[in-house]
């Protein structure tokens, strides 16, 4: 089997560690090449080719059109493979980073291309920008579905969990043509490494991630809150500041909110200390994250032997959980009342940012969009905290810090489980998500791709799929 796989970019981490999980998984059942926009930056990949053209491209070249670039993979492919791929195994093909990728990808189906595509980012969830330059290049909408979701027997789809793949469900792709491929889950040993204790032997939870506003990390400081009143002696650690400029002030406010308030939490430990060192050290490890891709974070923790605590992902979680790993620690809202004013006040910004929200992707906003949204944001006891804007949600841990949390929030507060519990969770994600199963899964795509049927390529049906994304009820503050 010849295996060509695809990406912008080769750098280090996130769809590059995929890709060098693949290949390791494919040793002695296929030949593979990888090709890139960018020079490999690891060394794990022993067959790569940079390929001009290949890498992010907000607008079109003129002089460098789809079926040029389709030319140069092709040639590059049979070049390293001694024949031209028996299947492209492509990534994130629609998700605008490369305008002419469309056109590209059609080229290659009209010269017999058997494809996977696999996605990890969808621009129709939170990603307006590549989604208006993708749909600039190609305003007629049949030919924008074509490109984006294109339909044959020979094309088929990859998502990383049961959301993804229930939304392309919707757009009219057949479950013989989904294939649900997890990422592989590894972490490295950290048996006789160092321990951290940054709180002065106090038992501390950890928030491994990068503090960029979808994490909500106000939720990160309302547990500290409740916390100092409920549970004393108990500390919380954030590691990472945002990359990104734009996250700053937002990651910023919320430093100097926990200071101002003299809460148990730290922001940016891993400024001071090794990563492997402070997971060591925790209590276990906690996400307060409204959203995520696949979901790593609630599989890695116990592969580190930790328990993972804090916010689920009803989204997200649901193949995990199938796959025998306990998710009890989670809660699936956390409930806080709000004021008559607060109530108002999350109407009127409901209301205002959902204009613009559907503005983004070309859409007005339908009917009862608001009142949808709003309603979504209650829960059973309140309001969900992770629905809430900064504002409000910093008035909630005013209170909380001033008068003491409720029983709602003190049951929730995290708690790590018993160490047999941690410990049949390891054992089911190094089965179910590990490399092993991770290349069983891979190949047994593959061969459905392989075996299929072929025909002239159509379209799927690409506003289905802006449709699931934008619903109302999904709207939530921290994304926008």
């Amino acid at each position: 089997m010849r295996v060509a796989i695809v990406h912008y970019h080769l750098r280090r981490g996130g769809v590059t560690r995929v890709i060098e999980t693949a290949v390791a998984a494919l040793v002695g059942r296929a030949e593979c090449i990888v090709l890139g926009g960018e020079p490999y930056e690891g060394a794990d990949l022993a067959a790569t080719v940079v390929v001009d053209g290949l890498g992010y491209r907000d607008a079109p070249d003129t002089t460098d059109d789809g079926p040029v670039l389709g030319k140069r993979m092709l040639s590059a492919a049979q070049s390293a493979l001694g024949g031209p791929p028996d299947l492209w195994h492509i990534h994130n093909h629609s998700l605008g980073k490369n305008v002419t990728f469309p056109a590209t990808l059609r080229w290659l189906l009209d010269n017999g291309a058997r494809v996977l595509l696999q996605i990890h980012d969808f621009a129709e969830d939170g990603r307006p920008a590549n989604y208006r330059a993708q749909r600039a290049v190609l305003p007629d909408a049949e030919a924008f579905a074509r490109a984006l979701y294109p339909a044959a027997p020979q094309i088929h789809y990859a998502t990383l969990n049961e959301r993804d793949d229930a939304v392309l469900g919707a757009a009219g792709i057949q479950s013989a043509q989904r294939h649900l491929l997890p990422n592989a889950v590894s972490v490295p040993d950290l048996s006789g490494r160092e321990t951290a204790r940054p709180f002065d032997g106090r038992r501390y939870f950890l928030y491994p991630t990068r503090g960029i506003r979808r994490k909500n990390m106000g939720e990160l400081v309302l547990l500290a809150a409740a916390a100092r009143a409920a549970a004393p002696g108990t500390a919380f650690g954030a590691t990472l500041a945002p990359d990104n400029p734009v996250w700053r002030p937002v990651y910023e406010s919320w430093v100097a909110f926990a200071r101002k308030l003299a809460l148990p939490l730290t922001f940016g430990l891993g400024r001071h200390y090794d990563f492997p060192a402070l997971i060591r050290g925790a209590e276990a490890l906690v996400t307060t994250s409204v959203a995520e891709g696949f979901g790593l974070a609630f599989l890695e923790p116990f592969l580190f032997g930790k328990d993972i605590t804090g916010r689920d992902l009803p989204e997200i979680t649901p193949g995990f959980k199938a796959q025998g790993v306990s998710l009890d620690a989670l809660y699936g809202a956390l409930p806080v009342t709000l004021t008559q004013n607060e109530e108002r006040s999350l109407r009127r910004v409901i209301a205002g940012a959902l204009p613009t929200a559907f503005a983004a992707y070309g859409r007005p906003v339908p009917d009862g969009a608001a009142e949808r949204a709003f309603e979504a944001a209650g829960c059973a006891d309140g309001f969900d905290f992770g629905r809430l804007n900064e504002d409000i949600q910093r008035k909630v841990i005013d209170r909380v810090a001033a008068d003491g949390p409720g029983d709602s929030l003190v049951e929730r507060l995290p708690k790590a489980r018993p160490p047999q519990i941690v410990h049949r969770n390891r054992d089911a994600v190094a089965a179910e998500f590990g490399p092993s199963r991770y290349g069983e899964t891979l190949l047994a795509a593959y061969r459905s791709v392989l075996t299929s049927d072929t025909a002239e390529p159509g379209a799927h049906d690409a506003s289905a799929v802006l449709d699931a994304f934008l619903d109302p009820a999904r709207f939530n503050l921290l994304r926008t």
